[in-house]
């Protein structure tokens, strides 16, 4: 049974001549569980392991075995999609916060992580200065070191925006951002456009709120950074600060963003606009009610 698992998984790569420290995968025949004493049992390892995680799952799907973990993947039953009154809107940005979010019935902006610039170019100075001595093991080290880190950012980041959905009985509206790399910019903006991940940030959102029933929907992102979220003309941004020359509104750059994409109609397929016009340098001019995470 745990043959045909390895020999299943390790086969799909061509490429793969030997495969060393391979994870044993036990599949759902080959495992029992307790809810009450929150155990798993594997009789054919004669292993018994206890779990921590949370207890409201229908069955286990597989059991991944490494070194140090065992990496449980266990089947959810979704609740059902909620009607939410109104949608709290995420502008995923590249420098500055990670995420900025508005509430367009509050009007209140929340505003979450910060560091995601600093760690990349953190990490990309350690890479560079170790691979000009050729310690090219080290650099992989460094890179996984990085990916880890961005991924448990983005876990705290995606948790945040769907408690906050949750708490306020609304859903979640995102920007299309398929394709957003292969789109113009400047050379001082490629690398940290590059550098996070939209879409693994996305797909935790995703799932995430779809556990507790709400709802993600996404809108056409052109032009949001550049337009007046309250007369709808193209203004003036520096940096982090926007100015209209129509109305006279001031604001922060993706706080007026976010609340752009408040206003916009819910993405329908076909309609695939996209232009690289966000974040294009720093600054900082805040004029809603913030909250930082």
């Amino acid at each position: 049974m745990i043959s045909n698992q390895i020999l299943r998984k390790y086969s799909r790569d061509r490429k793969a001549k030997n495969v060393h420290n391979v994870k044993l995968t036990i599949p759902a025949q080959g495992i029992h569980f307790n809810h009450e004493d929150r155990t798993i049992t594997i009789p054919s390892l004669k292993l018994t392991l206890s779990y921590y995680f949370r207890n409201d799952f229908e069955k286990i799907n597989q059991v991944e075995l490494g070194r140090e973990f065992a990496y449980v993947s266990v089947t959810i039953r979704e609740n059902p999609m909620i009607e939410p009154k109104a949608y709290l809107v995420v502008d995923r940005n590249t420098t500055g916060h990670i995420a900025v979010v508005g509430n367009p019935e509050t009007g209140n902006v929340l505003k979450l992580r910060k560091s995601a610039e600093h760690i990349h170019r953190k990490y990309k100075n350690i890479r560079k200065h170790l691979q000009k001595k050729g310690k090219y093991r080290m650099v992989k080290k460094a890179k996984d070191r990085e990916n880890r880190i961005e991924k448990d950012v983005n876990h705290k980041v995606s948790k945040k925006i769907v408690q906050e959905a949750k708490q306020n009985g609304m859903g979640i509206k995102l920007e299309y951002l398929n394709g957003i790399r292969n789109a113009k910019s400047s050379r001082n903006f490629r690398y940290p456009l590059n550098s996070w991940s939209f879409y693994q940030i996305e797909k935790m959102i995703e799932y995430k709120a779809r556990l507790l029933g709400i709802p993600v929907v996404y809108v056409d992102p052109y032009n949001t950074s550049k337009e007046c979220s309250r007369c709808g003309l193209k203004g003036n941004r520096s940096g982090k600060e926007f100015k209209c020359p129509g109305c006279g509104h001031v604001d922060n750059a993706d706080a007026n963003a976010s609340f752009n994409i408040a206003l916009r109609p819910v993405f329908e397929k076909g309609i695939d606009r996209l232009h690289a016009d966000r974040d294009a340098c720093k600054g900082s001019t805040d004029t809603h009610r913030e909250a930082t995470l």
